[in-house]
């Protein structure tokens, strides 16, 4: 669902972006206010693992594939704004490391994937409670609301520049729709699994917020070896397994006969054409993502406790 450089109109694209950096700069500092310090190195682990399983594509026919948003485990795990500061920070790694989505169109990607699939995620758990079953709902629903987004804006942009840009509503919405209702079971499933397994290694970590309450480093460390052990499986033993087909979006795009132009900015690497090199590349993004995370949320703390002093 990364949009790419030159599909959305100017107006579309800015109008994103300063969406997109009103709700971080609120969401930066409530999280920044509020977070136990030794929560940090959990949500940094939770993002880059989360950063790793996007890696992991997987088809749903149609000659489409899909592979984990993860919004929906953010949530779960962190609440609401921090999930949008995890969310944010694996799409800024994969953009600028890895030209994964375009520049121009950042700021959709973030409105899209870090702001409304959390908010939409978190909206269901308020709703129906952390059960076993809202689990796999949420998931589903928040790749359905940044779907539903994303052609919203192809729409507009189609619209709004008498079609030299987006895709035409009348193919975009139900296009979009229809391969991301596949593509969000997925999500849900592996979803739901992944809390199913943190249930059992770190109970304790499954429970609330624990970026916003003190928990024993025991706890965090429980879970953070829960988190490690299951990304990991997940990089060895499925990465290898991964389709090489476009995704929702890229079928759409074939669909209406537009073809991606070429990136404002490519990224510093690739994600490599085999087998090692993506593991390559995995290993240098999740690195790249933990000290994102770790780095801006320690030093925003040790900030804090030196102006109190």
């Amino acid at each position: 669902m990364h949009i790419p450089d030159g599909l959305m109109d100017p107006a579309v694209f800015l109008a994103g972006w300063a969406v997109a950096v009103v709700v971080l700069a609120v969401a930066m500092a409530k999280v920044g206010r509020t977070i136990d310090q030794k929560a940090v190195p959990l949500m940094a682990l939770l993002a880059a693992g989360i950063f790793m399983a996007q890696m992991l594509n997987f088809p749903v026919g149609f000659g489409t594939t899909g592979h984990l948003i993860g919004a929906a485990l953010a949530v779960y795990m962190l609440g609401p704004l921090a999930a949008m500061v995890v969310m944010t920070a694996i799409l800024l790694i994969q953009g600028l490391m890895f030209g994964d989505g375009g520049i121009t169109a950042l700021g959709l990607n973030i409105l899209n994937m870090a702001i409304i699939a959390p908010l939409t995620a978190w909206g269901i758990f308020a709703l129906a409670g952390r059960s076993t079953w809202s689990v796999p709902v949420a998931a589903w629903a928040s790749v359905m609301a940044g779907a539903a987004a994303c052609a919203f804006e192809l729409s507009a942009s189609y619209t709004l520049s008498g079609g030299a840009y987006g895709i035409t509503g009348s193919l975009a919405i139900p296009a979009m729709l229809g391969y991301h209702a596949l593509i969000g079971i997925g999500e849900g499933l592996i979803t739901g699994g992944i809390v199913a397994y943190l249930t059992k290694v770190a109970p304790e970590m499954v429970r609330g917020d624990p970026t916003a309450v003190p928990v024993p480093r025991k706890r965090y460390t429980n879970a953070a070896l829960g988190i490690t052990v299951l990304f990991g499986i997940g990089l060895v033993l499925f990465f290898m397994f991964s389709a090489g087909m476009g995704d929702g979006l890229e079928s759409v795009m074939e669909a209406a006969g537009v073809e991606e132009v070429t990136p404002l900015f490519g990224g510093l690497m690739g994600y490599g054409e085999d087998y090692l090199s993506a593991l390559v590349a995995g290993i240098i993004g999740f690195a790249a993502v933990f000290a994102v995370i770790y780095l801006a949320f320690r030093r925003r703390k040790a900030a804090e406790e030196t102006e109190t002093q």
